[in-house]
């Protein structure tokens, strides 16, 4: 059973989820919502209405070891499963039922190259838009969803994809650099404001909503053979249509295929794995 804080509100209201450390080398999560525990245990804040649940460590095996995983991506693997095996299979077990048991979601990760916030807008609900514009953070990532459609293998189930399946109100905010302080401190925003948004708690920052730049993921290049990115690629670097992004070792390289940026490179990644995605400005 993964370890879990419940914050009762004043009065009945929607039942709020949020995630941390779904990989354990992604620790802003934790710390946001450890901030946001101690500020509601002090009264430096109060619930309004609604009930809170925090799952601040949903991979305790990696987060113990500082690793993105210990046998498989959990953010893989979200989807009920009566017969589990892998230890991450296991952990998600927990984060379904929470998932299945809430009305809003909010996961909040990290990434390892590039600088700036940015959301994956999922399931673009006007419920989920209007969520979006509440967190202040003016980058957004839509085509998950699509892009990994038809490939299973890659992906059982993430949750967004399967709060979305569930009919729920859900945003994953990667709040920036791993080791970043600043994300920590995103990361508790960002779970401030939601709060704010659906009358849960006084608002924290009444900063005005800022115009998103909105980019849709359209292609996912896994790491299947040996090859190195042409460049010290960071999210959202922008790329031209024909530039190579990556280059194989048996000469192929993989070249963008339209004017667009580059999503969430990843230069650690193992064979198998996702290593770099394509996406567009979104009309």
């Amino acid at each position: 059973m993964l370890d879990t804080l419940v914050f009762d509100g004043k009065e009945k209201g929607p039942a709020f989820l949020v995630l941390g450390a779904i990989h354990g080398n992604e620790k802003c999560g934790t710390q946001g919502i450890g901030r946001a525990a101690m500020e509601l245990r002090s009264g430096i804040f109060a619930l309004a209405k609604g009930t809170l649940t925090c799952l601040p460590i949903c991979n305790p095996a990696a987060y113990a070891k500082n690793q993105r995983l210990t046998e498989v991506n959990l953010n893989r693997v979200i989807k009920p499963n009566a017969a589990p095996k892998l230890y991450e299979e296991k952990a998600a077990q927990h984060v379904v039922a929470a998932i299945e048991a809430a009305d809003i979601v909010l996961d909040l990760h990290s990434y390892s190259q590039g600088e700036l916030p940015f959301l994956f807008l999922d399931n673009d609900t006007p419920q989920n838009r209007a969520f979006a514009a509440a967190l202040d953070i003016p980058r957004w990532v839509t085509g998950w969803d699509e892009a990994y459609a038809g490939k299973p293998g890659l992906n059982e189930g993430d949750t967004m994809s399967f709060a979305g399946k569930c009919g729920k109100t859900g945003l994953l905010v990667e709040c920036g650099l791993h080791d970043d302080p600043a994300s920590a401190r995103v990361a508790y925003k960002a779970l401030r404001a939601a709060l704010a948004h659906f009358g849960m708690a006084e608002a924290f920052d009444d900063a005005p909503p800022r115009e998103p730049e909105i980019n849709k993921m359209t292609h996912i290049v896994v790491k299947d053979r040996e090859g190195t990115f042409t460049k010290d690629w960071r999210h959202l670097d922008p790329v031209k249509k024909g530039e190579p992004l990556v280059a194989y070792a048996d000469g192929e390289s993989f070249a963008a295929p339209a004017d667009g940026v580059v999503l969430l490179p990843n230069s650690e990644a193992k064979t198998g794995d996702e290593w770099i995605y394509f996406g567009v400005k979104a009309a």
